[in-house]
């Protein structure tokens, strides 16, 4: 009995010790992974490498996404996506991208989450100079759109 629980410590020690080992995907792996995913409007993809509070902002940037021409979206799949800065301090990150089809650098900010590196969104991030507005604006018509297509989609606040 006593040769089995050696064998079972033994055996529960080489998982622990091997788990541990495994690698974490850097601020830059993921940034890529994501604007990939983005690019190719795979939207639950994208989701996986976004924090929980980023979630309704990837539904609305997906709604707009839906709205894009077909010429439109062609160019952003065929964009050159190319990682020119990384700033990493303790558990936040600000990568830089540089998009061939935007023509200019983008931040994605990051954060760790559960000990993995995650895209955190704002609704700036999609919506640049986004203030909410009360009244039937624009601006309402496309929250009133996210939220009817949101399912259990937190809400964000907006500064």
């Amino acid at each position: 009995m006593t040769k089995f629980f050696r064998i079972i410590t033994l055996a529960l020690f080489t998982t622990i010790l091997l788990g541990s080992c495994k690698k974490r995907a850097s601020p830059e792996e993921v940034a890529l992974a994501f604007m990939h995913a983005i690019q190719d409007s795979n939207y639950d993809q994208a989701r996986e490498y976004a924090t929980k509070e980023s979630q309704q902002v990837i539904q609305i940037y997906a709604i707009f996404d839906g709205r894009r021409s077909g010429a439109e979206r062609e160019k952003i799949k065929n964009a050159k996506i190319e990682v020119v800065n990384i700033e990493e301090n303790g558990d936040k990150a600000a990568v830089t991208i540089l998009n061939s089809s935007a023509h200019q650098k983008e931040v994605l900010q990051m954060v760790k989450e559960n000990g993995q590196w995650k895209i955190s969104l704002t609704f700036d991030s999609i919506i640049p100079n986004y203030t909410p507005q009360s009244g039937n604006t624009a601006d309402s018509t496309i929250e009133e759109e996210a939220d009817s297509s949101a399912t259990n989609a937190t809400k964000i606040p907006v500064n």
